[in-house]
């Protein structure tokens, strides 16, 4: 098995229908890897390029039509044998893989992929301009812009490192508050949880989108370069966010062991047993390792130990906050 790179073009019944939460989960769990990701307008002519093989066919002239008709989403993935998986298994050919489930017709399928190496290089290279316009636009709304985002396991320290870079001038904002006037502005009155899982079902990119505007207006309206972001859950919002925003974005999980992190729980609460500590612990460590905490260690920037002392802590920080100076 080889690693490689293909692409998969959303088209506009596929984005309608909102699937492209359904084709990004057949992605990750084929042990595939979006490594960029687009919105935009394909000309006449760029999309007659892509069929260029099928111009022969009696559906050309209406499958580039609809293509061309408005706005499709571009995922370039990688992975080994990411071809063909993507292709004869997570698209499919009919009546399998997700235009077996959601095709009208030959040409309201739901989404585009190469079928060879060859197709897919030459594809990716025709849109390969699309992928550098979105990433120079980012350039430039992120310039001069660092967010450092805390996670960790539970009682690990977050709430107190985001104090202590509030003091050093890093405004400390929520992330439940930037999703809570998302949903206000979309679907006000719904639950917080059942809107941020709905859209993440949907089109989880047009969520952290708005969750991204939100933030630089946030940072905009405070005038601020810095800010932390608390607390970062799992899934893919952190490694979105680390995609889109490259060196502007800082994942800091906060380190420190279970048993410090009990004994901690037992001052704090004042407890008498480890047991009775295990008892609040470990139930929110699992719901914690349930929504892939423990990951987002691996893809950190910054892991910093807080084992030790407040004062051994603060040093950590400030140190971080030299390396990432903007």
């Amino acid at each position: 098995m080889s690693i490689q790179q293909t692409l998969v073009i959303v088209k506009p019944d596929g984005l309608i229908k909102g699937l492209v939460g359904q084709i990004l989960y057949d992605i990750q769990s084929n042990g595939l890897t979006v490594v960029d990701c687009a919105y935009a307008y394909l000309n006449h002519n760029l999309v007659e390029e892509l069929y260029s093989k099928e111009k022969e066919e009696v559906y050309f002239r209406e499958v580039v039509d609809w293509v061309s008709s408005t706005c499709v989403f571009l995922l370039k993935v990688q992975g080994e044998d990411a071809v063909k998986k993507i292709k004869w298994h997570i698209i499919g050919r009919y009546p399998n893989g997700i235009r077996g489930q959601y095709a009208d017709n030959w040409i309201k399928n739901v989404a585009h992929a190469p079928d060879s190496e060859t197709s897919a290089e030459r594809e990716i290279d025709l849109l390969n301009s699309i992928f550098k316009k979105r990433k120079d636009m980012d350039n430039t709304l992120f310039n001069g812009k660092k967010v450092f985002a805390l996670t960790g396991m539970s009682e690990c320290g977050k709430s107190t490192v985001g104090k202590y870079l509030d003091s050093r001038g890093v405004p400390r904002l929520k992330i439940v508050r930037l999703f809570e006037r998302i949903r206000d502005k979309q679907s006000p009155g719904e639950e917080l949880y059942q809107f941020i899982k709905k859209e993440e079902r949907n089109n989880p990119y047009v969520l952290w989108d708005a969750f991204i505007e939100e933030l630089i207006d946030e940072m905009n309206i405070r005038k601020v370069n810095r800010v932390s972001i608390e607390s970062l859950y799992g899934g893919g919002l952190g490694p979105y966010l680390k995609k889109r925003m490259c060196g502007h974005f800082c994942i800091v999980y906060i380190d420190i062991p279970l048993k410090i992190r009990l004994k901690r729980q037992m001052q704090r609460e004042k407890l008498l047993t480890l047991k009775e500590a295990e008892k609040i612990l470990l139930p929110r460590d699992k719901i914690k390792e349930k929504s892939g905490i423990p990951a987002l260690k691996e893809i950190a920037e910054e892991v910093i130990d807080n084992s030790d002392t407040l004062d051994v802590l603060y040093r950590l920080i400030d140190e971080m906050l030299q390396r990432h100076s903007v």
